[in-house]
């Protein structure tokens, strides 16, 4: 595999601790407050008045951050940008992206023959009172199978994914969940994951991911149309 095409792979996951120029770290910010304000306008008792005032506050900031260009992750990647600087993007992914406002903000680390993530679901992520919606807790499991095969940079797409849910996983506590390679294939990787609250597995998942090949991935996306 080209190097380079591998180390833009890994890149494209990589969230960077210090953001690397004013503007981003700016997102940031503004991300980190919109998050807080997607979890607390749920669950509020806030007062007309002041649900108002701050409904007007919020329609001031669109207005100022409206007239700027917004061009999307597939027009960024057919200009270049997005090859050019990878680790931009990731930080903006739904899962893991600090400049996302509605991410979990799941973290995601390399181990000994397996990867694992930490992440605290809020309330904008809750089903059934007190528990994590199943789909969220889904959405994270696929991420972190995807990342086993990014580690190693190869693009990759998900066939498969079965959840398994036995017992209800609490909202508002700290997750911890692993995923690690069964068997491979040719191109087809089975994998498993499992997620655990202070040890005890609340939910377990198995899926199939297809490898792709690195220069036919960009050559697709390339040529994909933006709109």
């Amino acid at each position: 595999m080209d190097e380079q095409i591998k180390a833009f792979i890994r890149r494209s996951w990589d969230i960077i601790e210090t953001p690397g120029d004013p503007a981003w770290a700016a997102k940031r910010r503004l991300a980190r407050a919109l998050r807080r304000l997607n979890h607390l306008v749920i669950c509020t008792a806030a007062p007309e008045a002041e649900l108002l005032e701050a409904a007007q506050r919020i329609e001031q900031a669109l207005r100022t951050i409206e007239p700027f260009p917004a061009p999307t992750f597939l027009e960024q990647f057919q200009n270049g940008d997005y090859v050019q600087r990878p680790e931009v993007y990731a930080d903006r992914a739904w899962i893991t992206g600090r400049s996302n406002p509605i991410s979990p903000l799941a973290e995601l680390e390399e181990g000994d023959g397996e990867v694992s993530a930490t992440v605290c679901f809020e309330n904008g992520y809750v089903g059934a009172p007190g528990w994590v919606h199943g789909g969220a807790l889904a959405a994270v499991f696929d991420q972190l199978l995807g990342f086993v095969l990014i580690l190693g940079g190869t693009p990759c797409v998900t066939a498969e994914l079965t959840v398994r849910y036995h017992r209800p996983t609490p909202a508002h506590r700290q997750l911890r969940l692993r995923a690690w390679i069964e068997r491979e294939q040719g191109r087809t990787v089975d994998l498993k994951a499992s997620c655990a609250l202070d040890g005890a597995e609340t939910a377990s998942a198995q899926a199939r991911f297809v490898r792709l090949d690195p220069t036919q991935f960009a050559d697709t996306l390339s040529t994909t149309p933006s709109s």
